[in-house]
């Protein structure tokens, strides 16, 4: 037998097929959805959507075979597109089209059941490659529509991380949309954190997101040619003392965190409180710089050209002394503020006498013009050594 007679016995079978083609629609759909495990519910794939599916892939098959023609893949296409929106796995919809093809060459087989072995064989071949082709076209709309919503999604998230970092969400609607866009609750505790980067273009935290994850410890970020800012959300002070932990061991630059707030439609507040760590002078060693909330912290940093030109002339005063000298009077003062002024908590903590503290403040005294003993000198000293620490 030629090639010409095997395919008019395969287009005679594909017609007989075509007559039947609503029976045999119903045939192939009830056993997809049967076999395969996301198609035999109501969701997310139901039974009347398989079924249109079905339809029109058979009818394109049927049309190919009977012609002699080349298949027309376009409902694959679709439904790749389709089944992508859904968020129906590849995996499954790969399984239905395995299943669906394995029934209809039976099916044709059967049908075929008075051809020759020539022709049999025939239309097997033109069943795979039928099944080749439908199914990498399907797999092609399928992850051309998930780039696509990639792609949209990562806009959307991007536009929104903008629009709270800036505070343009102001009604509650629009605090619970940006959420469930983010994949954030709607309220806290959050931190934003803000992370310098190394070098323009750079990644200051590279592959945080993911990493906070694995904490389970929910985040959105934000790229900045300078800087990369995040969201951060924890539910208890172990995960935030885990993912600071996390964040001082993956950052390659200085980064500042807020202190903790509970409306997103605070980010953008919360956003200048983390700016104003990471303009701080760090500690040795650390890259990580936390917010205290206080309010000579916040106005030592708030403007950093103005207040170290303001405090520049008193602390010139110490110019003179050796560096470490300098050092043993500023960290003097520093413990003295910090334990309500007293000489001999600060000794014990210095791990001198109470007369070396005196005599120290004395020395602070001398240098400066000014007086512990009066207020308005006393805070003008506060306020430069608080500058120092953080900036210079």
């Amino acid at each position: 037998m030629n090639d010409r007679a095997a395919v008019h016995e395969i287009a005679t079978a594909a017609r007989t097929l075509a007559l039947r083609a609503d029976e045999l629609t119903a045939e192939l759909a009830r056993a997809i959805a049967k076999e395969v495990v996301l198609y035999s519910g109501s969701v997310p794939v139901s039974f009347p959507i398989v079924a249109a599916a079905v339809a029109e892939h058979l009818r394109a098959v049927l049309d190919g075979l009977a012609n002699g023609t080349d298949f027309d893949t376009a409902p694959a296409t679709v439904v790749g597109v389709e089944r992508a929106r859904e968020d129906v796995p590849l995996a499954a919809v790969l399984e239905a089209y395995r299943v669906g093809f394995h029934r209809f060459w039976e099916t044709l087989l059967d049908a075929a059941e008075s051809a020759s072995a020539e022709a049999r064989l025939a239309a097997t071949t033109r069943v795979l490659a039928a099944q080749g082709c439908y199914t990498d076209a399907m797999a092609i709309g399928y992850r051309a529509e998930q780039a696509r919503r990639i792609q949209r999604e990562s806009c959307a998230r991007t536009d929104l991380v903008d629009a709270l970092l800036h505070g343009r969400l102001f009604d509650q609607w629009s605090v619970w949309e940006a959420a469930d866009h983010l994949r954030l609750p709607t309220t806290g505790p959050f931190v934003v954190i803000a992370a310098w980067a190394p070098a323009l273009g750079a990644e200051p935290l590279p592959e945080i997101e993911p990493k906070l994850r694995s904490l389970d410890v929910f985040s959105a970020w934000w790229r900045l040619p300078e800087m990369s800012v995040g969201i951060v959300s924890f539910r208890t002070d172990t995960q935030l003392r885990n993912a600071l932990a996390l964040l001082s061991r993956a950052a390659t630059a200085r980064v500042g965190v807020s202190p903790r707030f509970d409306d997103l439609r605070d980010t953008a507040q919360a956003l200048r409180y983390a700016r104003i760590a990471l303009r701080g002078r760090a500690e040795p060693g650390e890259f990580v710089t936390i917010f205290d909330n206080s309010i000579l912290g916040s106005a030592a940093v708030s403007a950093p050209e103005v207040t170290t030109k303001l405090v520049a002339p008193l602390l010139d005063s110490f110019a003179e002394l050796a560096e470490e000298e300098r050092e043993v009077l500023y960290e003097t003062f520093r413990v003295w503020g910090e334990h309500e002024g007293s000489l001999r908590a600060t000794g014990e903590l210095l791990f001198c006498h109470p007369n070396t503290v005196r005599y120290r403040l004395h020395r602070i005294e001398e240098r400066t013009g000014r007086s512990l003993s009066r207020p308005r000198d006393l805070a003008e000293l506060v306020f430069a050594f608080e500058v120092q620490r953080r900036l210079l």
